[in-house]
């Protein structure tokens, strides 16, 4: 006895209902299958290995999208009602979805034997073998990796990289944005002999290596160069997990050098303090291990510089232990040992080099956006009607796209303004936000236009420099700022130039247009040997508004997972707890979210370690872990040029 005739005898009165319930579901899967048939045949995949797993995961992810353009909350609450499969979990396997619940009504599947149907086991297997192609095998007890952003001062953190190894990172990540060549490769050497000593003890697999991402930098809008000012020097030293100094700030006393100034040597932070030529003489009596007191400029405490090195009559390689701030005309004392006979000498720091300025910021002040390049300055102040302070960006032709009334973020959101008019010289600016606090506005800060149709290729010059680096170190790479799947076959035919085609390729998702352009831009991605979307949440957040980053997160996922395509979920994630120690249950809430992905990325900061080590525990599950239960479906992102 079929489902329908159960119901009748049990229910004669909603035996109409149950059957249009039937009706209507009936007629959106058939609606599924017409469109799909008329609009895959826009789609030709160029690359022939595993041509039928991406056509089958095509066909599902158009019956999803077409799925999604139903109003469904009707339908969905009458099989609710019924005890039946409220469509909430099928991004997978669309059509096997349906005809399971049509079965329910006796209505029996139409001949679809030109589309690929695909079940939810199959579905999830092929996601797993894309994901392992890509990432590298996942754990027994965690299917997410772990991805950790490191830089140049991690290069000799030897001892941090093995316990982030051993506790669960299996990806780093390098941003291509900051430091060279020089400081990549040392990075890279670095994890490799990390891995090559856990091995030794036991601790490591031979053979199971730490997956490397480079991030290219991509046309990332910026703020332009700043006015310079003469102001206290920092010098910074590095520290521990938990913030303290690990070993000195290693610098030069130099009595040829010119300015103090901080400096950046093979991929570590120095500095050089330019002495007076008239009291250098006492270099040449300066011994090693010697301590060398001066007063910090910003709170007049004690700090030591201790002689390493006795470079040559007029330089000498020094060692500074906490962070300081130095001004022109320090003082710098020798400490005495009597009984050695030391002599008493003395050093007065020379000029600081000029660094740019900072403009503080706030609700209601005025601020220049220049159409052109020129040094950012602050407000003249000496008069009523004085000059706003102005800045320029790195990219200011995409200023003719920029209208009045448009708004304009900077620094990751933390400052937003709004254009209140336009001149040929500039944007008027007015700040909106912060209100009661002052932020600085720096040079080389991240700008967005979320209301302006600012597009540029994603592929730089410098970013196609840099990939002859990228296809010898790395595994994968992240284009940044894709608009749409044009990005993606340039990235690739870079890539088939210089001999990689199958190198990993990861589309961040960050600006509008990629939202709407997602499933073109996954389709593009079907057709690479390996690929992965990312959900860049920074600059995501700020183009779309924060208000609905937690919506646009959950479509994403969805829409990935209908095409079996791994995602990773990127930016901000326990991030109080890698810079400050301190767990917040906001974070810790947002961080499981990352079950639903096949990869969390983790910011670095004085406490990665805890970081790691806690999302670990999160991650840690036997299945993949589903945050929505038969949820009802919402409103769906519109996406563009797909069936139209």
């Amino acid at each position: 006895m079929s489902a329908t005739e159960n119901y009748r005898e049990s229910n004669s009165y909603g035996v109409k209902e149950f059957e249009g319930l039937g009706e209507k579901l009936n007629e959106l899967y058939l609606d599924i299958i017409e469109r799909v048939q008329k609009a895959r045949s826009k789609f030709h995949f160029t690359i022939r290995e595993n041509e039928n797993e991406k056509i089958c995961s095509l066909d599902n992810l158009l019956c999803y999208l077409v799925l999604r353009k139903h109003d469904l909350l009707d339908l969905q609450l009458g099989l609710a009602e019924q005890g039946l499969s409220s469509l909430g979990m099928s991004e997978s396997h669309v059509l096997i979805s349906i005809e399971h619940i049509l079965k329910h009504f006796g209505i029996r599947p139409v001949n679809t034997s030109g589309l690929c149907k695909i079940d939810s086991q199959s579905g999830s297997l092929l996601l797993a073998k894309r994901s392992e192609l890509l990432f590298g095998p996942a754990g027994k007890v965690r299917s997410t990796r772990i991805m950790v952003t490191l830089d140049s001062s991690d290069i000799y953190q030897h001892d941090l990289i093995e316990q982030l190894l051993e506790n669960g990172m299996g990806i780093i990540r390098i941003n291509c944005a900051h430091n060279t060549e020089r400081e990549w490769k040392l990075l890279i050497e670095t994890i490799r002999s990390a891995e090559e000593r856990l091995v030794r003890r036991g601790k490591r697999v031979r053979g199971r290596k730490c997956m490397i991402l480079m991030d290219l930098a991509g046309p990332k809008i910026r703020t332009g160069p700043m006015e310079l000012k003469v102001r206290p020097l920092q010098i910074s030293s590095p520290k521990d997990l938990h913030g303290r100094p690990v070993r000195f700030v290693e610098g030069f006393l130099d009595s040829e050098a010119s300015e103090t100034e901080v400096l950046n040597l093979e991929g570590q932070s120095s500095f050089v303090i330019a002495i007076s030529r008239t009291n250098y003489g006492g270099l040449g009596s300066l011994k090693v291990g010697q301590k060398i007191t001066f007063k910090d400029a910003r709170d007049e405490r004690p700090r030591n510089i201790t002689v390493l090195e006795r470079i040559g009559p007029t330089k000498v390689r020094i060692g500074l232990e906490h962070t300081a701030f130095l001004n022109e005309g320090t003082k710098l004392e020798c400490q005495i040992n009597d009984t050695d006979n030391d002599s008493k000498c003395s050093f007065t720091v020379e000029a600081i080099k000029a660094q740019p300025i900072e403009i503080n910021v706030e609700a209601g002040n005025i601020l220049h956006l220049y159409r052109d390049i020129r040094l950012g300055h602050s407000a003249d102040t000496s008069s009523s009607d004085g000059k706003p302070a102005g800045i320029s960006c790195t990219h200011p032709h995409i200023l003719n796209q920029v209208k009045v009334g448009h708004r304009v973020f900077i620094d990751d959101g933390k400052i937003e303004a709004i254009v209140n008019s336009s001149n040929e010289e500039y944007l008027e600016l007015e700040i909106i936000s912060p209100k009661g606090i002052a932020a600085k506005l720096k040079s080389n800060k991240g700008m967005n236009f979320p209301d302006s149709a600012v597009k540029m290729p994603a592929l730089t010059p410098v970013d196609i420099k840099n990939l002859d680096f990228v296809v010898k170190y790395a595994d994968m790479v992240g284009l940044s700022f894709v608009h749409g799947p044009q990005d993606i076959y340039d990235l690739h035919k870079a890539l088939s130039k210089l001999g990689n085609s199958d190198l990993g390729v990861i589309a961040k998702i960050e600006t509008s247009d990629s939202i709407h352009n997602l499933a073109n831009i996954v389709i593009a991605g079907l057709d690479l040997p390996k690929f992965a979307v990312q959900i860049a949440r920074g600059d995501l957040a700020v183009e779309i508004g924060f208000e609905n980053l937690a919506f646009i997160q959950e479509d994403i996922l969805c829409l990935c997972e209908a095409a079996h395509i791994p995602v990773i979920l990127a930016t901000q994630i326990l991030e109080s707890l890698a810079e400050s120690g301190l767990r917040s249950r906001a974070e810790i809430a947002d961080a499981i979210i990352g079950r639903r992905a096949e990869c969390v990325m983790l910011n670095n900061g004085p406490h990665i370690l805890e970081a790691v080590k806690t999302l670990a525990r999160l991650l840690s599950t036997e299945q993949r872990y589903r945050l929505k239960k038969h949820q009802l479906f919402r409103d769906f992102t519109e996406q563009y040029d797909v069936f139209d």
